[in-house]
C-alpha cells in the first residue's frame, strides 16, 4: 500500500487520498507552476495509523456520543479524541518512509500541513479548520504530523462536518510536508473579486513575512486591484504593518518588529504585482475555474504554496458591497449633510458624470461621535473620473486649482477664525460651503492617489492647497456648532442633530425625538434614520459596514509614538463634545481622534492616545506644542479601553498597558 507520493506524482484526480491541498500542489508542480518541493503523506498512512493502533474502534464510539447542538458534547469527544492520537506511536514502517521521503527532501525546515479529504472541493471549504506547523525541523515532523492528524478532530472541524452534513461521510486525513519558503513577502490572491464578483478583476493581498499572520488577520495586509483585461492596476490600498512573523532561529516562528520606513513602504511593487497577476490567471485558466490563493516570495522569486476553488461565489453578480470604515469624528448632522450632497452630487460639475454607487456614504452616529463609511467602488469611481477629466482637459489642474481658491474664499476666513455667525449668515456659509465642496472633494482624492495612478503628473500645486485646507473639516463644524448655539440657546445641548431645512424654518422636532439623535441615527442616500439598527440599514440597502471584531481581553494596545514620554493615569474617553469638559487633571485622554475645540481637554489631561492619525494629525501636533505623551493610529484604543482604566502610556515605544 503506497502511503507517501511526491507533488509530481499527484494530479487534482487524486483528492481522495492527498486531500485537497495535496492533490492541488500536484497539479500545479505538474503543470509547470512555481511550486515548493514536497511530498504528501496520503490518508491510506492515517488510516493505517488507526487500524494498527486500534484507536479506530475507540474514535468511533467517542463519535457516536456526540451532539453537535450542544456545544460541551463536541469539545469532550474533542479533547479524548486528540489525547488518543497523540499518545499513540507511529507505526515504525510509517515513520521509516516519512523520514526517508523528509531526507530526498533536502530541507532543514518544512511546512507541515493538514489537508482533508473532503477539503476544498466546490462545496465544502475546510480552510482554516486544520492545522498547519511552519519551519517544522527533523527532530518534530513526526509530532507535528500526529498534530496534523488530531486537528481533524478539534472542535471546530467536528462542528464543520456536522454543519456540512458530513458526519456520516468518510473523512480521512492526508498530511503536506513541503520545503519552507523563508517568505520576504507573502499574501493571498483571489482571481475573481470575491466581494463585487466581478470577473475581469482579480484581487492580491499582500504583507511582509510569513502569510500565516495575514490569513490569521494578526496583520492587514496591503490589497491590490487588478483589471485583467486590459492587464493593469486599478487600485492599490497601502497599509503600515509594524510587526511580521518570521522563521525562529530553532524553527518554528516568531514575531519580528518591522522598521517604520520598511513598514510604511508598499509590500510588492507595481512591476511585482502584474508579474504575480500572470501567474494568478495561468492557475485560473488551468483549472477552469475561480482560485483562492496563498503564495509566497523569497530572493524576489515568486512560489505558489496553495490553491483552492473560491467557494463562496454565486452565480449571479453579487450586488452585496462592504463598506470601509474611513474616520470617526464628533461632526455635526448639518456638516454631513453638506458632505453627503457634495460627495454623491448627482452630477459631478468637474466630471458631467453621475455617481455609480449609491449609497456611496454612510454615515452612523453611536457613542456620542460619528462614524463615516464609504463604497470603495464609489472611491475608484470617483479616482477614474478624475483621471479621466485630466485626460480630456489638460488645463484641468489648473481650472480645479483656481475653483477651489475661489469657491473657498467666501468661508475660509469665518472657519479658520471660527466665528459665531447670525442665521442669515450661517444658511449663505452652508450654502458657499456645498457649491465649493464637489471642487474640495476632487481635490482630496486626487491628492490620495500615488504617482503611478497619475501617470508621474506633478500636482505638487494641488498638494500645497490642500495643506493650505487642513482646519476646512473641523473648522467649518465648529463655525456651525458656535453660530447654532447662539442663535438656539434654548435648545444648545441639541444643535448637532438639527437638519439644515430645521434650521431654516425652525420648526424643530420634539426633545424626545432630539435626545433620541443624539444617541444615534443613520444618515445615507439624504435620509436620517433614528431608532433603526445598522443591521436594518444594511438589509435595506444590501449593503454590509465594515465592523472590527476587537478582543477586549489584551494588556497591551500599540501605535505610533507622536510625542516621547512615559505617564500613567486613568482614562478618560473624550468620543465627542459632550466630554471635552469631563476630563479631569492628569487623566489620559482617549479619543478616536482629537479635533481643535478640544484643546481644554488636551490642556488638562496627562496624554494622549486615539484610535486614528499619524505624526501629523492634529493630537500629533498638539502634543509636541504642548509636550505631552502622544500615541497615534492605535486602531481600537476607545474600543478596548473605559473610563477608569489604568494605563501606562509609553509614548517612547507607541504602547498603552493596561495596568488595572
Amino acid at each position: 500500500m503506497k502511503i507517501i507520493r511526491s507533488f509530481s506524482q499527484l494530479s487534482k484526480d487524486d483528492v481522495i487520498s492527498a486531500g485537497g491541498k495535496g492533490a492541488a500542489l500536484g497539479e500545479m508542480t505538474r503543470a509547470g507552476i512555481s511550486v515548493p518541493p514536497g511530498f504528501v503523506i496520503l490518508s491510506s498512512a492515517f488510516e493505517k495509523f488507526l487500524n494498527e493502533t486500534g484507536l479506530n474502534v475507540e474514535i468511533n464510539s467517542i463519535f457516536n456520543l456526540i451532539n453537535h447542538k450542544e456545544i460541551h458534547t463536541i469539545e469532550n469527544a474533542s479533547e479524548k479524541i486528540k489525547a488518543l492520537i497523540l499518545k499513540a506511536k507511529i507505526p515504525q514502517d510509517i515513520s521509516k518512509e516519512i523520514q526517508k521521503s523528509f531526507k530526498k527532501l533536502a530541507a532543514k525546515y518544512v511546512a507541515v500541513r493538514s489537508s482533508a479529504t473532503a477539503e476544498d472541493s466546490a462545496s465544502a471549504a475546510w480552510a482554516g479548520e486544520l492545522e498547519s506547523y511552519l519551519n517544522t525541523t527533523e527532530k518534530n515532523l513526526l509530532e507535528n504530523i500526529k498534530r496534523c492528524w488530531a486537528s481533524l478532530f478539534t472542535p471546530r472541524a467536528i462542528f464543520y462536518r456536522f454543519e456540512k452534513n458530513l458526519n456520516k461521510s468518510k473523512i480521512s486525513v492526508a498530511v503536506v510536508v513541503q520545503k519552507m519558503v523563508e517568505s520576504e513577502k507573502s499574501g493571498v490572491a483571489f482571481s475573481v473579486h470575491p466581494v463585487t464578483q466581478d470577473q475581469n478583476q482579480l484581487v492580491i493581498e499582500a504583507g511582509f513575512g510569513l502569510g500565516e499572520a495575514i490569513v490569521s488577520g494578526q496583520v492587514t495586509p496591503d490589497n491590490y486591484v487588478v483589471e485583467k483585461k486590459p492587464r493593469k492596476i486599478i487600485n492599490k490600498n497601502i497599509n503600515i504593518q509594524s510587526q511580521g512573523l518570521y522563521r525562529g532561529k530553532g524553527g518554528g516562528t516568531k514575531w519580528c518588529d518591522i522598521s517604520k520606513k520598511q513598514g510604511k513602504k508598499q509590500v510588492l511593487s507595481d512591476k511585482e504585482i502584474l508579474e504575480l497577476s500572470n501567474i494568478i490567471i495561468r492557475i485560473e485558466k488551468h483549472y477552469n475555474f475561480p482560485c483562492d490563493i496563498e503564495w509566497a516570495m523569497e530572493k524576489g522569486k515568486f512560489y505558489i504554496v496553495q490553491s483552492r476553488p473560491i467557494t463562496t461565489l454565486s452565480n449571479k453578480v453579487q450586488k452585496q458591497s462592504i463598506y470601509k470604515k474611513v474616520f470617526t469624528r464628533d461632526f455635526s448632522l448639518p456638516m454631513l449633510q453638506v458632505w453627503y450632497k457634495g460627495e454623491a452630487y448627482d452630477k459631478k460639475p468637474w466630471s458631467n458624470k453621475q455617481q455609480e454607487f449609491l449609497p456611496y456614504i454612510v454615515f452612523v452616529r453611536e457613542d456620542d461621535t460619528v462614524k463615516s463609511y464609504y463604497d470603495p467602488r464609489g472611491v475608484d469611481w470617483i479616482k477614474n473620473h478624475i483621471k479621466e477629466s485630466i485626460k480630456l482637459n489638460r488645463n484641468f489642474l489648473n481650472k480645479l486649482e483656481k475653483e477651489v481658491s475661489a469657491k473657498l474664499k467666501p468661508i475660509q476666513p469665518i472657519y479658520e477664525k471660527e466665528l459665531a455667525l447670525s442665521k442669515k449668515e450661517l444658511l449663505g456659509f452652508i450654502k458657499n460651503f456645498e457649491i465649493a465642496y464637489p471642487w474640495v472633494e476632487a481635490m482630496w482624492w486626487l491628492c490620495e492617489m500615488s504617482d503611478e495612478e497619475l501617470g508621474n503628473l506633478n500636482i505638487s500645486p494641488i498638494k500645497k492647497l490642500r495643506e493650505k485646507t487642513t482646519k476646512l473639516s473641523a473648522g467649518t463644524d465648529v463655525v456651525v456648532r458656535k453660530s447654532l448655539m447662539k442663535i438656539f440657546p434654548k435648545i444648545k445641548n441639541f444643535v448637532h442633530v438639527l437638519t439644515i431645512k430645521e434650521i431654516k424654518t425652525e420648526n424643530f422636532p420634539k426633545l424626545k425625538e432630539l435626545k433620541a439623535r443624539d444617541k444615534g441615527f443613520i444618515f445615507t442616500q439624504n435620509h436620517l434614520y433614528v431608532g433603526k439598527s445598522v443591521e436594518e440599514i444594511e438589509k435595506e440597502y444590501n449593503i454590509l459596514l465594515e465592523r472590527e471584531e476587537i478582543d477586549k481581553n489584551v494588556n497591551k494596545i500599540k501605535g505610533v509614538a507622536a510625542y516621547s514620554g512615559i505617564v500613567r493615569g486613568r482614562v478618560r474617553r473624550v468620543m465627542g463634545h459632550k466630554q471635552i469638559y469631563s476630563i479631569q487633571k492628569g487623566e489620559i485622554l482617549v479619543s478616536p481622534m482629537t479635533m481643535p475645540d478640544f484643546l481644554p481637554a488636551m490642556k488638562k489631561a496627562a496624554a494622549f492616545v486615539t484610535d486614528e492619525g499619524g505624526m501629523t494629525c492634529h493630537a500629533a501636533i498638539v502634543a509636541r506644542e504642548i509636550k505631552k505623551p502622544c500615541v497615534v493610529g492605535t486602531k481600537n484604543a476607545t474600543k478596548i479601553l473605559k473610563d477608569g482604566d489604568l494605563v501606562e502610556v509609553d509614548a517612547n515605544n507607541g504602547v498603552v498597558r493596561i495596568l488595572k
